[in-house]
């Protein structure tokens, strides 16, 4: 045990140190792009943050850390290296610049701090120790009684110092979520959000199902509707990027190996097809219906399946099927045509199996993202997407935080660095399930007011929509006048091109499911309201509405009050998460960061 502690001493150092990140949900991978490109770096130097060198072994030994933990519960898979290696930069670079912060504002650990969170928070190196476990727990008993031995042959010097490198980073951010703050009228606020209903009768008008002449929709209607309506057309500083990803697929080998341990599955169903489902539940890693099977129009089968099954036949069972990532057996129940849509149809089990790129397969993609890197910077996206068959698109404007991407989501320095570098520069390569992914940063618009002549489209089409919002306010003003001599909601509706629903459960969180909407203006406006009537024509972000509030559920005080310390947590937890992400972001904005990657590691 001591050998294990001494040996995993340097690793924890670093890893121990966001437990706090951890705790608060937002460490996350990252760390792609950084204030300079990667250049000459000395020797054994990984980075330099705000001047400070980080050394490659400090690096090494997060990195090695983080495989370890992950080799706990499993193997790396071909290419995960990646992912680790962008998880550790990231946890290197945070770790460095808390420890930079805590410096600077002289928050240090005395002697008895140390010695006061050795005794009631020892750190994970220690409670992980086989040592100091009893059944497979850790033994706060077995722990103070090394603690306080004399003799002992732990190396408590180092713990000591882990700890003494940990407290100020946790001190530092004890301070920076202090000024949370949750008062008990925002906690109500959350509870009623929560907790109180209504159940409504509601007219849905949506603009989409009336027209109205757009060749009426001129330069003047366009230019009047952008001064009388700026709040539309204003926004934060926004970016539209490319993308293109090289996938991450697997070759020849890899699809020849699955499919070689699939062919013995193939030949114990042709010889007993009953077993089918039996073994479709043993061996397939896609779940599929295998009592009733699965019915599908032919045509909408991929081809390599449409093909694979064109001349199976019911209780027939099909050769092995490839697919690009893939490789499926058919067992074929019933043909038959669909009466009402004349489509043949096709009903059927299956065992599939996903194939996986081998470590040769993902050498070559790696390689190959590298040369499609260097081939964009002189072609473009387009032409290097045509030459390899990559796929590649242009986003939509986006504003930071806005993107809605979950590779941004997971990589937020690739979105920071979207809204800094230089317009028409390129990513490195950034690693995801599918592939590898490339962005170059086509325009920026900067917040404020759009110019007209940039968003002259955009302006066009919110005219002709507030062209159609006002048909759908004429429809629902008659359907009003149509309920209030008896009309029944479904006809009155579809006489209006609208259609009536109840919706049985909507909170003030303004989704409305019956409606397949979300309408937090109309929703507010209802739970402010008191009247037992039909409403007037209430206009959401998506429709036009007529509602007619049924039943009310306010909740009780002592509904509130068993509920209001587990609502003042959560609350109290989002508003730490806020304000310390917020103070990263902005540590990590103004931060100048030589990035030496580049001298160490392929894409």
């Amino acid at each position: 045990m001591m050998q294990a502690l001494r040996d995993n001493m340097k690793i924890i150092i670093w890893i121990t140190a966001i437990v706090f990140l951890v705790g608060f949900g937002i460490l996350e991978l990252g760390g792609v792009f950084d204030s300079q490109q990667a250049g000459q770096a000395p020797a054994g130097i990984i980075a330099e943050i705000n001047g400070e060198p980080v050394r490659m072994d400090v690096f090494s030994n997060t990195y090695n850390g983080m495989v370890r933990k992950l080799q706990e519960s499993r193997e790396l898979q071909p290419g995960e290296d990646a992912y680790v290696r962008e998880q550790a930069w990231q946890m290197v670079v945070r770790n460095t610049l808390m420890a930079q912060e805590a410096r600077k504002r002289g928050i240090g650990a005395t002697p008895e701090e140390i010695k006061m969170a050795l005794r009631v928070a020892p750190p994970e190196i220690v409670t992980e120790a086989e040592g100091f476990k009893t059944n497979g727990q850790f033994d706060y008993r077995k722990y103070l009684a090394e603690l306080e031995n004399p003799n002992s042959q732990v190396p408590w010097a180092q713990v000591e110092a882990l700890v003494a490198e940990t407290l100020p980073i946790q001190k530092l951010q004890e301070k920076v979520v202090a000024a949370a703050k949750i008062s008990e009228g925002d906690v109500r606020e959350r509870f009623l959000l929560q907790n109180e209903r209504l159940k409504l009768r509601l007219l849905q008008f949506s603009p989409d199902s009336f027209s109205v002449d757009t060749s009426r929709v001129g330069d003047a209607e366009i230019q009047a509707y952008y001064k009388s309506h700026p709040e539309e057309f204003s926004g934060p500083l926004e970016t539209k990027v490319a993308v293109l990803l090289v996938p991450r697929k697997p070759d020849e080998s890899d699809i020849a190996a699955a499919k070689e341990r699939l062919r013995g599955v193939l030949e114990q169903a042709r010889a007993t097809p009953d077993s089918f489902p039996k073994l479709a539940a043993t061996y397939s890693e896609i779940p599929s219906t295998l009592t009733t099977g699965t019915e599908r129009n032919v045509d909408d089968l991929t081809p390599a399946a449409r093909n694979g099954l064109r001349n199976v036949g019911p209780g027939q069972i099909s050769d092995i099927v490839q697919e690009e990532r893939s490789i499926h057996i058919f067992q074929v129940m019933s043909r038959g045509i669909n009466p009402d849509t004349k489509r043949e149809t096709v009903r059927y089990r299956e065992i599939a199996m996903q194939v996986n790129p081998g470590p040769n397969a993902v050498r070559a993609i790696r390689e190959l993202t590298t040369k499609a890197r260097k081939e964009a910077e002189r072609e473009g996206f387009g032409p290097v997407a045509t030459k390899h068959g990559f796929r590649t698109f242009d986003s939509q404007f986006f504003s930071m935080g806005q993107s809605g991407n979950q590779m941004l989501e997971r990589f937020p320095d690739v979105e920071a660095w979207m809204f800094q570098g230089k317009i028409g520069s390129i990513s490195r390569s950034v690693p995801s399930e599918n592939g590898w992914f490339l962005y170059k940063i086509l325009e920026r618009r900067e917040e404020g007011l759009r110019p007209l002549d940039k968003i002259q489209r955009e302006v066009k089409l919110a005219v002709i929509r507030s062209l159609k919002l006002d048909r759908a306010r004429e429809a629902a003003a008659q359907a009003r006048a149509a309920l209030a001599t008896g009309g029944a909601d479904a006809s009155v509706a579809a006489a209006g091109h609208g259609r009536a629903v109840v919706a049985d459960v909507v909170n003030r969180s303004g989704f409305i499911g019956a409606a397949q909407a979300r309408e937090p203006k109309v929703v507010g406006m209802l739970f402010g309201s008191r009247s037992t009537t039909w409403s007037q024509p209430l206009t959401g972000d998506g429709a036009v509405y007529l509602a007619l509030i049924v039943e009310r559920t306010t909740p009780t005080e002592e509904e509130f009050r068993s509920k209001e310390q587990q609502i003042r947590e959560s609350l109290l937890n989002e508003r730490r998460q806020a304000l310390y992400t917020e103070w990263m972001q902005d540590v990590r904005r103004r931060a100048k960061i030589k990035d030496y990657r580049e001298n160490y590691f392929d894409a």
